[in-house]
């Protein structure tokens, strides 16, 4: 079982769910004849709700795997589905760029760089990055995200990296619990019943993780556009 395999059998590769993509439609003034690239599209968990809030406009998801942009293009058939990379978008232009969870792939400020070129006049982007929600984490949780490879600041550490870039932020929060449960209790039902590999136990103990020291950790959500 490879990590597409699994992902294509859930709705969601990731953290998140509508009511913070809302939200930050809401927050960029998204108008419903907008063209919109939804950036690290996954299995299309977000694209239905960007679908329904555009309905005078166009949704493209974009994603480096095959298989996802093939899942997408068959369960939303009005959606430009692509293979490609955040780091070389399509050229739009587009009205909002949308990538949940994805810039870690490319890094923040090399992804709003890359963007900042193919957003329309007024464009903005909407995208949610891992990040620490206090000061001093448990040692535990560092721990693990450090041997997985990623290096976490926090909000303001965040913030600060948007405005490094030359972006401003529009608005801030937190996906929450909610999202994080959207993502894995189905990923912990799919697991239950997969045999015993590296890759399940590796799940099974990020899940665990999440329950003993989550509140240490979330999605940070910003809407930002260029400064």
């Amino acid at each position: 079982m490879s990590l597409v395999d699994l992902f294509l059998r859930l709705d969601r590769a990731g953290p998140g769910d509508a009511e913070s993509l809302r939200w930050a439609l809401g927050v960029a003034g998204t108008p419903a004849d907008a063209r919109v690239l939804d950036a690290g599209c996954g299995t299309g968990a977000d694209t239905g709700t960007l679908l329904a809030a555009v309905p005078g406009g166009t949704v493209t998801a974009l994603d480096a795997a095959a298989e996802f942009v093939a899942s997408v293009a068959t369960t939303y058939p009005a959606v430009t589905a692509i293979q490609g990379d955040m780091a070389d978008p399509p050229a739009g232009p587009w009205d909002l760029i949308w990538s949940a969870g994805a810039v870690y792939t490319i890094g923040v400020r090399r992804a709003l760089e890359a963007w900042r070129g193919v957003l329309a006049p007024g464009g903005r982007v909407a995208f949610s990055d891992l990040r620490w929600t206090m000061a001093t984490p448990p040692e535990e949780a560092a721990a693990f995200w450090q041997a997985e490879g990623v290096t976490l600041t926090d909000a303001a550490g965040l913030e600060a990296e948007v405005r490094a870039a030359g972006w401003r932020v529009l608005g801030a929060r937190w996906v929450g619990r909610a999202g994080w449960t959207r993502y894995y209790d189905p990923l912990e039902a799919v697991l239950a019943d997969e045999p015993d590999s590296e890759l399940a136990r590796a799940l099974k103990a990020e899940i665990a993780l999440w329950k003993r020291w989550g509140d240490s950790y979330d999605y940070r959500l910003l809407v930002v556009e260029p400064a």
